[in-house]
This record gives structure tokens, C-alpha cells and sequence, in this order.
């Protein structure tokens, strides 16, 4: 009598030798699809770039205060005046024309980051308008392997040229959304403006700097007889963005959903490979 232990069991059907030939397969085209897909991509962006961007930067000019001094002297007056009714519960409003802007930018190192970036020229009803100068994604830094089996240019992409924005105040941030950007080359492709279309001016303000305070308690921001306005009125509430933030969350989220996808086929493949190779080194 045989014993059940050292038998096979003839009712289990036999393995394929093909099943897992077929998973490692379909995974490596899965990946090779991702691969192909993001290549792609690097290759059209380059090429979109190149054709509105310049090889040599632009920055825009920086005002000087010494060319200013009385514009300069006269707005930090009204800039502290401003902040002191502000902080009392007082309503005011504080008026800045384009030098005002761009001294602010050029003297305040609150706002350093825009400097040579951003300048402003004049401000209509609707739009404040000046020059812009953005260093986008270079190529420079890519492989020469990549470069060349893609056939990409290695260079830098400038985006030099003017803009016109309108200034927002929401939730305590100061947001300067550009309605156009005509570069000094080229024509910028919409869905590529959409997506540098906002610009957080107060970004890089920490929540206790003196200036996102001063921004967190303001209550209105507009263009009005040539100027940006700020106001403050202690009986009216702060705009609020919530429902644009919830929307920008969830496109987030479904960002962060495809990159667990892709991690998650990109560990199933690594274990099937890593099996395989284990087995086939137990059966030599």
C-alpha cells in the first residue's frame, strides 16, 4: 500500500508551463507600454518648449530705489500706515500703481523670488500687464543617450515675453492669474497655460511672516483707476476658495491613484521575475 503522503494527487490538473511565461509577458509589455508612453511625452514637451522658448534669458528689469526715493519713501509710509489701521480693526485701503509694485518687488525681500520674474508695466479696469521671464524645464541635464534616441535638443528654455493678469486675494493668498502670455517667439499651446496660469505670489511666505498676517486679514483685492487696491473692512468677510481647492485635491488624488498603479504592476512584475530565476536556479 502506498502511502497517500508520497503520491501525487491525481485529481489536480497540470500545471501550465505557459501561465506564468503569459503574466511575465503581459506585465513586461505593461511596463514597456509605460515606458514607450513616458518617452513619448519627454519628446513632445521638448519639442513644444523649443518652439516658444529662447535660448538666452530675459530677466525683467529691476527697479532701484535710489531712481525712486521718493516713490519709495512714500510707499513704505503708506505701507506701514495701511498695516497699523489694519491691525486695529480700521477699514482702509492702500492704492499701489505698477512702480509701487515694482519697488515692492525689488525692496522687500518678502517677495525676492519675483525679482528679474515679474515686473509691471500698467493696470487697466481688468488686467495688470508687464513682462514676464520663467526658466522652464531644460534639457541640458538630460542623458546624451536619451538626447539622442529621442533626438531631443540639449538646451535651456527660456520663456521670455509679456503677460496679462489678474490679481486675486483668496483664503489669505495673494494669486496672480494670467489671462494671456505672448512670448518673444512662438505661441504658447493653451493646455501649457493652464497650467502656469496661477501663480501664488504670497508662496513662499511662511504662515507667521509679517506679511501673510497682514494678507490673512484683508478683505478685498481689485484693479481700480489704474491701481491694485488692497482693502481691509472689518464688517465683511475674507474671499474664500474652497470649493476651487477641493477640485484641485481631487485631481491630486487621482494623480497619486495611477502612481500607486504603476508601482504596484511595476512590484508585481520585480516578483515574478525574482520567483522565476529562484526557481530556475532549484531545478539545476
Amino acid at each position: 500500500m502506498t502511502d497517500s503522503k508520497d503520491s501525487p494527487d491525481q485529481n489536480q490538473p497540470p500545471r501550465s508551463a505557459f501561465a506564468g511565461c503569459l503574466i511575465l509577458i503581459t506585465m513586461a509589455v505593461v511596463v514597456m507600454i509605460l515606458i514607450a508612453s513616458a518617452a513619448w511625452a519627454l519628446k513632445k514637451q521638448s519639442t513644444s518648449l523649443a518652439s516658444f522658448t529662447d535660448l538666452d534669458a530675459l530677466p525683467t528689469p529691476i527697479a532701484s530705489a535710489v531712481d525712486h526715493q521718493a516713490g519709495f519713501n512714500s510707499l513704505v509710509s503708506r505701507l506701514e500706515a495701511f498695516k497699523h489701521e489694519v491691525e486695529n480693526g480700521r477699514a482702509i485701503e492702500l492704492a499701489l500703481t505698477p512702480t509701487d509694485l515694482n519697488l515692492a518687488i525689488s525692496q522687500y525681500d518678502s517677495l525676492k523670488s519675483f525679482r528679474g520674474m515679474l515686473s509691471a508695466d500698467s493696470i487697466s479696469e481688468s488686467t495688470l500687464s508687464g513682462r514676464i521671464h520663467l526658466p522652464l524645464n531644460s534639457t541640458e541635464k538630460l542623458p546624451s543617450v536619451v538626447c539622442s534616441i529621442l533626438k531631443i535638443e540639449q538646451r535651456p528654455n527660456n520663456l521670455n515675453g509679456t503677460y496679462n493678469a489678474k490679481p486675486t486675494l483668496t483664503d489669505g493668498k495673494l494669486i496672480l492669474t494670467l489671462k494671456s502670455l505672448t512670448p518673444t517667439q512662438g505661441e504658447i499651446p493653451d493646455p501649457f497655460l493652464q497650467g502656469i496660469s496661477r501663480i501664488l505670489v504670497s508662496g513662499d511666505l511662511e504662515e507667521d511672516a509679517p506679511l501673510q498676517t497682514l494678507l490673512s486679514k484683508l478683505t478685498s483685492a481689485e484693479l481700480r483707476d489704474g491701481k491694485f487696491v488692497l482693502g481691509f473692512n472689518p464688517a465683511a468677510e475674507a474671499p474664500s476658495a474652497k470649493e476651487e481647492a477641493d477640485e484641485m485635491a481631487n485631481k491630486a488624488k487621482q494623480f497619486a491613484a495611477l502612481g500607486a498603479v504603476i508601482l504596484i504592476l511595476t512590484m508585481i512584475l520585480l516578483f515574478i521575475v525574482i520567483s522565476r530565476w529562484r526557481k530556475s536556479r532549484i531545478t539545476q
